[in-house]
């Protein structure tokens, strides 16, 4: 069985939990393990991360065991469904991307105010 890439998300935040719930529709094949760190702890602990980094930003783990967080999360998540390839193409262009990490940063600091 081919490993997944695992997705972990903060399924308390209901913003978060409604674009997760929309990938998960939409996870066809399956490549996705969906991992709500409320109700994990033991798949969190193997990653030798602590909750407060996981609240922090998303993070998800490479079928090769590679961690990636933020964006760079993002892209892989969107690199795998068909209508979102464009978005990571374009997003991985170097300012851009920048500037989308600058965004997604205010958002994150904001969101964990709120939830």
């Amino acid at each position: 069985m081919k490993k997944k890439i695992k997705v972990f998300y903060d399924g308390n935040c209901k913003i978060c939990d409604q674009e997760i719930s929309y990938y998960k529709k939409n996870d066809i094949d399956k490549k996705f393990e969906w991992v709500n760190i409320h109700n994990s702890k033991s798949k969190i602990n193997r990653l030798n991360l602590q909750k407060k980094e996981l609240m922090d930003v998303l993070h998800i783990e490479t079928e090769s065991g590679k961690i990636l967080k933020g964006v760079d999360a993002f892209l892989e998540i969107w690199a795998n469904f068909k209508y979102f390839r464009f978005l990571a193409f374009f997003v991985k262009i170097k300012p851009v991307k920048r500037l989308t990490e600058i965004i997604y940063k205010i958002w994150a600091k904001k969101r964990k105010k709120k939830y």
